[in-house]
């Protein structure tokens, strides 16, 4: 059986390094799409805009639950979904997705949500992708129905078996955005480096700790002065880097307002990077 597809590990972590050393600021859209043609256009779409781009299957809500019927069903229907459902696709479809697309200049990562990613991280390890987001609380909290435990169990074992399975994969926390702009910046802090120590502990040697634009730069900035001081200290012996998420809190109803809020997120973007 042919496996070239499994060798592009370590994708991810290389071209971090790579945009770092360059003192370039990596920039990753949120996307998804269940149609598989739409979506592969959709990469296409990033890679095309420039350097320095990551692109992202961002999973359906459907998939995020366990359940991988519902979304055939709705794309049988003809119905949208609100992302792409990388197990009810069968893995050759989702090649057909990445082909042309992934690869050393452009890394794409699994965005999904749920408390329970072992079968998620199955297909990834399928399909050759080594980068995904998430975490035992923080896709646990927000997004789950089951208990704390049961979801820090799930994520144990599903993290040991990227560890296992690939070479040098990246978990991004997803803590630095846990409840929104309902949590103080030091819980989100606090949940990012927590989370990095988890994936560490599951033998995961490549990891990102991330924080979301709140409405104070001020302080955010002293957020994350404080993560990376705190992974520098906690995570020196592993890969990793921050991520800044854009503002995810609730947007203004005028076309104007929202895309003011759009253009002053880019730039304190710029602004955190520079000072980072």
């Amino acid at each position: 059986m042919h496996h070239s597809h499994v060798l592009r590990s370590g994708i991810f972590p290389r071209f971090i390094c790579d945009a770092r050393s360059r003192g370039q600021l990596v920039l990753q859209p949120r996307m998804g799409w269940g149609d598989p043609a739409v979506m592969h256009e959709a990469l296409l779409s990033v890679k095309a805009s420039g350097p320095d781009l990551v692109g992202t299957l961002t999973l359906d809500s459907y998939t995020r639950t366990g359940d991988y019927r519902s979304p055939l069903v709705c794309l049988r229907e003809g119905q949208a979904l609100n992302g792409y459902p990388i197990i009810s696709h069968s893995a050759a479809v989702t090649r057909d997705v990445l082909a042309g697309v992934y690869g050393e200049q452009f890394p794409v990562q699994v965005r999904h949500g749920t408390p329970r990613p072992q079968s998620i991280f199955r297909r990834m390890i399928e399909l050759g992708l080594d980068a995904t987001e998430g975490g035992p609380v923080s896709y646990c909290v927000p997004y789950g129905r089951i208990p704390l435990d049961v979801a820090v169990v799930a994520w144990e074992e599903g993290c040991r078996l990227l560890a296992d399975q690939v070479e040098q994969a990246h978990v991004e926390s997803f803590g630095g955005c846990l409840m929104g702009q309902l949590c103080p910046p030091s819980l989100l802090v606090a949940m990012s480096i927590l989370e990095g120590l988890f994936f560490r502990s599951c033998g995961i040697t490549s990891v990102s700790l991330s924080y979301a634009q709140g409405t104070s730069f001020a302080q955010d900035l002293g957020a994350l002065r404080v993560l990376r001081e705190l992974a520098q200290h906690f995570l020196s012996d592993i890969d990793w880097h921050v991520v800044l998420y854009t503002y995810m809190g609730l947007f203004p109803r005028t076309p104007t307002g929202a895309i003011r809020l759009i253009v002053d997120s880019a730039a304190w973007h710029k602004k955190a990077a520079a000072r980072g």
